[in-house]
């Protein structure tokens, strides 16, 4: 294979530009979103209920149910080219099981914010669509460069990040909501550096950390905190409405073309955050 025109997938594995017809099969609704914004979505034969969810227009695509119950006959009767997950999203018996049918895994794995530029060259490198993915490289570079500058003159802010209710969960300061968090200048209290792998979790209680922050980040997901459930976070210990902030979105799933428009959400948020004082 021609090292100058090979490609290496989070698990290690060597693609070369794919030649022929591809039928791709998506497991994230991130890496659907990507495809389309690469001008792949005509490749896309399969995908998630998560995915469809999503995004409009997949009514005609193959479910293959959703990441933690797969279909996997129905996958491979699908006829596969290639089969997208995403590592830190899915569970390690979910990637096992993949791998056990022999179905064409192509792992990717963003775990921080620059990562995105990887994702772009392996899928446009791989799908042959070069100038789509530097195209998205410009514009994400772009858009870092506009919170950076944004963020120059913000000093730090000690914020509680609430991933998940019943328990409440937060995310590694290594991880891709973390870095996330960290261009606008947010520092995460009570979370770790990093998780060992994708199915940890850090379980907190917010009572012993709520007096030293400034704010309360909630994960944005309508699955993962509805504004009642915020309501009554603040009831229970006792802290400001105004010091609680509900995300617009999941912070981990705005990777790929999503995580362009999500850097200047981070500079509203911060501002949003900046003007509850």
């Amino acid at each position: 294979m021609d090292e100058a025109r090979s490609y290496f997938d989070a698990r290690g594995q060597v693609f070369a530009p794919h030649e022929g017809a591809a039928r791709i099969v998506s497991l994230s609704s991130g890496l659907t979103d990507l495809l389309f914004a690469l001008d792949l979505g005509e490749k896309l034969v399969g995908c998630t209920g998560d995915c469809a969810k999503s995004m409009d227009g997949l009514v005609a695509i193959s479910k293959v149910g959703e990441i933690d119950d797969l279909d996997l006959r129905k996958i491979a009767d699908l006829n596969p080219t290639h089969i997208l997950v995403h590592l830190s999203a899915t569970p390690q018996p979910v990637i096992d099981a993949l791998a056990a049918a022999d179905l064409p895994l192509l792992a990717v794995d963003v775990q921080m914010v620059q990562d995105n530029l990887d994702l772009y060259t392996l899928l446009g490198g791989v799908f042959q669509v070069p100038t789509a993915a530097d195209s998205l490289a410009r514009r994400f570079e772009a858009a870092q460069a506009r919170v950076k500058m944004a963020m120059r003159a913000k000093s730090l802010r000690r914020v509680l990040y609430l991933d998940q209710d019943n328990p409440y969960k937060t995310v590694a300061k290594q991880s891709y909501a973390g870095s996330l968090m960290a261009l606008a200048r947010f520092e995460l209290v009570g979370a770790p550096d990093q998780l060992q792998s994708a199915d940890d979790a850090v379980i907190i209680e917010p009572e012993s950390l709520i007096l030293g922050v400034d704010r309360v980040l909630f994960n944005g997901s309508p699955a993962r905190f509805k504004r009642a459930q915020i309501k009554a976070f603040a009831e229970r210990y006792e802290v400001p409405r105004a010091k609680l902030i509900r995300l617009d979105h999941d912070l981990a799933d705005q990777f790929g073309a999503r995580a362009i428009d999500v850097m200047d959400q981070l500079i509203a948020l911060r501002e949003k955050a900046d003007r509850a004082d």
